[in-house]
């Protein structure tokens, strides 16, 4: 009505006005708003540039740099908003230079600078310069507020100092919920899972209610622990508390459940969901694909059609690997044209999805059409293809992949070089297995960890070699599990080697896992090729003193 009557706002006018649209999140008249007053030259005032930046950081960096760039005179509030703007759009370096060049400027920082900055410093583990900070905070008597404490505590953390996380957290006069938040998400970042359910009982303690922010992060850290009885136990508390009226809540604990292996309990969860959303069908999809429970998995999709609920990539990415587990490959057909009706061929995880399908069904020319078709390949579609090639006996082709990866520039990670590895492993490529696994941390930094060394157990163990495969077992720098050892018992089985090391190996893995009757199956079927049938009628007595039930055996057909 003002514009309308030819009257001019001025810049008090015009900063009321973006303050009010701003508040009530209405984005398209936000935008009209703000090129009004670009448009009438206010853009200038101080005032007026630091709400522009303020709305601008979110959508057009290009914008907010032009403003702040032409603003005359800049005071400590815009300063502080530029700096804050590059740290939201990840653009740390400029906030660094930004807050420098505000004190060389002649402007001092304040409390709210500070905890501008320090997300920066947290992001890019700019420790030393984070220190700096802390020491000015504490100069300037900065040190006593909250926020700024909050900012210390993640920004040590994140920095992977977490004893000084915990030392900053403590001296919290007036803790909020944001400081609870931080300092267990921080021992989730530093791998400290029993630290956050020590500062979670502090919590508690303190009278502060969790809300679903720690609740999931808490879920986190019982995975990360891998602590059940801790698990059954949260989950009492949310009942107590009746946090498990959250959908997400209690789709993470249903999550929680699985990677506990307690697959049982995390469907009496998803049963018990008042209301379930996609989310929640989702996640019991992918919890019984990768449980290796696929018709289950198909039949919560079937369940999940009788709702109004609607698949998204992930569910798709789960129905794939059940099929793979299969052998269905209509109905991954099937489910590749509901998908690419639905518009969702362009996410990496499902092409890569489709690329293991494919290749499992010994398809290798549609999984490398479906390769060839992404347009920008991720680490997940570069490892689908070589695992894809090494799986069908191209280890060559595998191998040669590998190697464009590297030359588009995209650097290798631990589950590629896993699929580069077990490439090796499957075809045969020893001098080239043994060169890639060398090469990992010697040229890119990443250490083996066990499903690295078992693919090599793999590979010693298939060329017969299996003293040597013993002795690399024997030299690991950390202790061998199940994977290692049945790896190198299936080096035994099929290699017919030594029985007297198939009976140390079977031994081991009988100690790591007493209930698996497979192992004493393959020990016996050894001794019965060496007609020691003694040993058979021995172990076969021991199996039924122990009360062990003796698997089905079952076939699944898969590609050679």
């Amino acid at each position: 009505m003002m514009l309308m009557t030819e009257q001019r706002p001025n810049h008090v006018t015009v900063l009321s006005v973006i303050r009010a649209i701003s508040g009530l999140g209405l984005e398209d008249m936000m935008r009209v708003i703000c090129g009004s007053v670009i448009k009438l030259g206010f853009e200038s005032e101080v005032s007026a540039a630091t709400a522009l930046i303020g709305f601008y950081s979110d959508y057009d960096m290009g914008i907010v740099w032009k403003i702040f760039n032409q603003t005359p005179i800049k005071d400590l509030v815009l300063w502080s908003a530029m700096v804050s703007a590059c740290v939201k759009s990840g653009q740390y370096v400029e906030a660094f230079k930004i807050f420098r060049a505000m004190q060389y400027d002649g402007v001092e920082p304040n409390h709210v600078s500070i905890v501008s900055i320090l997300p920066a410093c947290a992001n890019v583990g700019a420790l030393l310069f984070g220190k700096e900070i802390h020491g000015f905070s504490i100069k300037k008597m900065f040190h006593p507020l909250t926020n700024v404490h909050n900012s210390l505590v993640d920004m040590y953390a994140k920095c992977r100092n977490f004893k000084a996380s915990m030392l900053v957290f403590d001296q919290i006069l007036e803790k909020d919920l944001i400081s609870w938040t931080t300092i267990i998400r921080g021992c989730i970042e530093n791998e400290c899972p029993r630290e956050a359910f020590k500062f979670f009982s502090r919590m508690q303690f303190s009278c502060f209610r969790a809300d679903e922010t720690i609740v999931q992060d808490m879920i986190v850290a019982i995975i990360q622990a891998d602590e059940h009885k801790f698990g059954i136990a949260f989950h009492c508390f949310l009942l107590k508390n009746g946090l498990l009226a959250f959908v997400s809540i209690g789709t993470a604990l249903l999550q929680m459940y699985a990677k506990l292996g307690e697959l049982e309990s995390a469907t009496i969860v998803f049963d018990q969901l008042n209301k379930k959303d996609y989310i929640s069908w989702s996640a019991m999809i992918s919890v019984h694909a990768h449980s290796r429970h696929p018709y289950n998995a198909l039949e919560t999709f079937k369940q999940m059609q009788s709702t109004d609920e609607w698949p998204n990539e992930i569910t798709f990415v789960s129905l794939l690997q059940a099929c793979s587990l299969i052998g269905a490959q209509e109905l991954g057909e099937s489910i590749q044209a509901h998908a690419t009706k639905a518009g969702y061929l362009s996410n990496a995880f499902l092409s890569s999805a489709l690329i293991d399908l494919y290749c499992k069904f010994g398809r290798i020319n549609q999984g490398r059409a479906i390769f060839n078709e992404i347009p920008t390949k991720d680490l997940v579609c570069w490892s689908s293809m070589i695992n894809g090639y090494g799986l069908n006996g191209c280890g060559d082709e595998a191998l040669e992949t590998f190697s464009n990866m590297l030359a588009c520039g995209v650097k290798p990670n631990e589950v590629v070089f896993i699929s580069v590895l077990s490439a090796c492993s499957h075809c045969g490529l020893e001098h080239e297995g043994w060169s890639w696994f060398s090469s990992m941390e010697r040229k890119y930094g990443i250490i083996p960890k066990l499903p690295h060394y078992a693919c090599m157990v793999d590979l010693i163990s298939r060329r017969g070699n299996i003293e040597g495969a013993l002795q690399f077992v024997n030299k690991m720098p950390m202790e061998p599990d199940k994977r290692i050892w049945g790896a190198l018992l299936a080096g035994c089985r099929s290699t017919h080697g030594s029985i007297e090391i198939a009976e140390l190996v079977a031994e081991r893995l009988i100690g790591l896992d007493p209930q698996n009757t497979s192992y004493y199956v393959i020990l016996s079927n050894l001794y019965a090729e060496q007609g020691r049938w003694g040993d058979v009628e021995r172990l076969r007595k021991l199996v039924d003193e122990k009360g062990l039930k003796k698997e089905m055996g079952y076939s699944m057909i898969e590609a050679q």
